[in-house]
């Protein structure tokens, strides 16, 4: 049914975050961070992660619609979104650790702690501002003015504050 075009999208997306993951991971084994590849596949990684948890916002999409239950789209959305979960925290748990080798437990809590905190914005500016990770190479001066104005006038936009607080406590 057309009205799930979503779901491919967003569970590609989401198994992106887990190849740029492990294909860091690989690389980081053989290398250290600080080169190319290795912060490239970084840049990679942190834009597409927010993918993974952002599935849990489509709820969103069910409503009635009189052709099929209530029942199939909540088991479809719940699936999807245990998916996505499933792939983001492994994800994040395979990074971790090369971090963790390298900064040690409280560095690498930080640095992780971090990394949900952009990831929990990006699902704000996903969901409510309709940005996905794609716009980062098509439109970034776009994103760019979007994200500057949250930071600049943070009380102006409590819902960026609020949203961005709910996923990072969710995650």
């Amino acid at each position: 049914v057309s009205r799930y075009w979503f779901v491919p999208e967003n569970l590609l997306l989401a198994w992106l975050a887990l190849g740029f993951g492990w294909v860091l991971v690989q690389q980081l084994e053989h290398r250290g961070w600080l080169n190319w590849r290795a912060l490239a596949l970084t840049a990679l990684w942190t834009v597409f992660l927010p993918n993974a948890w952002y599935v849990m916002t489509d709820f969103i999409h069910i409503f009635d619609t009189g052709e099929i239950s209530y029942i199939y789209d909540i088991a479809m959305i719940s699936i999807l979104t245990l998916t996505g979960f499933l792939l983001g925290f492994t994800s994040l748990f395979m990074v971790h650790r090369q971090i963790y080798k390298r900064l040690g437990a409280l560095n690498s809590a930080t640095v992780i702690g971090t990394v949900i905190l952009l990831s929990s914005f990006a699902i704000y500016l996903g969901r409510d501002l309709r940005w996905n990770a794609w716009d980062v190479f098509t439109n970034p001066s776009g994103l760019i003015l979007s994200i500057t104005d949250r930071l600049i006038n943070p009380f102006g936009f409590p819902r960026a504050f609020n949203v961005t607080a709910i996923f990072f406590v969710v995650i």
